[in-house]
């Protein structure tokens, strides 16, 4: 129907509504997650359904992954600056997914390795965010390490799946998904031991994700080698070493 193409402008803007709403009148914050979970699964039901997609849910775990992390990040947080840029970003992410899937439906394959590349930085803001969150919560929440680990294990086992309808080589690799779920879990648990600021630990986490995402996309492009890893590895080295000298401890 005609509708449709203007679900990715339409659903960006109500959310972005919905999160003011939240930001001038707190207590509707639990309804501004609800209201824009559901928005987001209707759209994006919507215009999977042109793709004869089997599995349409597949598609919703990117937008929400997304939209969740960064909303809940800004209860955290206190500056409105900040604040409206990750409103913005969501805004970006949602219209940019949306569009690209939109013309996928449309046959527009091309759009496949930009939804690919689009996932590439939204994971990684996404999981910043999520794992900021988590990281931040022990100083309001007292509860075991354990539940937060599975919680981490959970936002990793999405934050790599979200590129199984996109890309079919990571997809394949489902035993080094499992693998590295497992291993940023462990970093997870590591990192939270350090008396850093919770925004440099997440940091942290967020790097070591975008280095074992590069190890699997290497991998199912058959490139995997000394010389192709090195690059990544020394950069995540050099990022995490430069915010460990710049970070102060508490």
């Amino acid at each position: 129907m005609k509708y449709k193409r203007f679900l990715p402008l339409i659903t960006p803007v109500l959310i972005w509504l919905l999160s003011q709403t939240f930001l001038i009148t707190p207590r509707f914050f639990y309804s501004t997650l609800a209201l824009g979970t559901l928005l987001i699964i209707v759209s994006v039901k919507l215009i999977a359904d042109r793709l004869a997609a089997k599995n349409w849910l597949s598609w919703t775990v990117a937008p929400l992954l997304f939209f969740l992390g960064a909303t809940t990040y800004t209860a955290i947080i206190v500056s409105h600056f900040w604040i409206q840029i990750i409103f913005l970003l969501i805004v970006w992410f949602l219209f940019s997914y949306l569009r690209d899937l939109y013309q996928l439906a449309d046959g527009a394959e091309a759009r496949r390795a930009k939804l690919d590349n689009l996932l590439v930085g939204g994971s990684f803001l996404a999981l910043a965010a999520l794992a900021g969150v988590l990281f931040g919560l022990p100083a309001f929440l007292n509860w075991p390490l354990a539940i937060t680990l599975l919680a981490f294990a959970l936002i990793g086992w999405l934050s790599f799946s979200q590129f199984f309808p996109v890309n079919e080589s990571l997809a394949k690799q489902r035993g080094l998904v499992i693998m590295s779920v497992i291993i940023l879990t462990e970093l997870a648990g590591v990192f939270s031991l350090l008396p850093l600021n919770f925004n440099i630990l997440a940091l942290f986490l967020a790097i070591s994700y975008y280095l074992l995402l590069t190890i699997m996309r290497l991998n199912g492009q058959g490139a995997v080698n000394r010389r192709s890893l090195i690059v990544p590895l020394l950069l995540s080295v050099m990022a995490i070493g430069l915010l460990l000298l710049s970070a102060r401890w508490l």
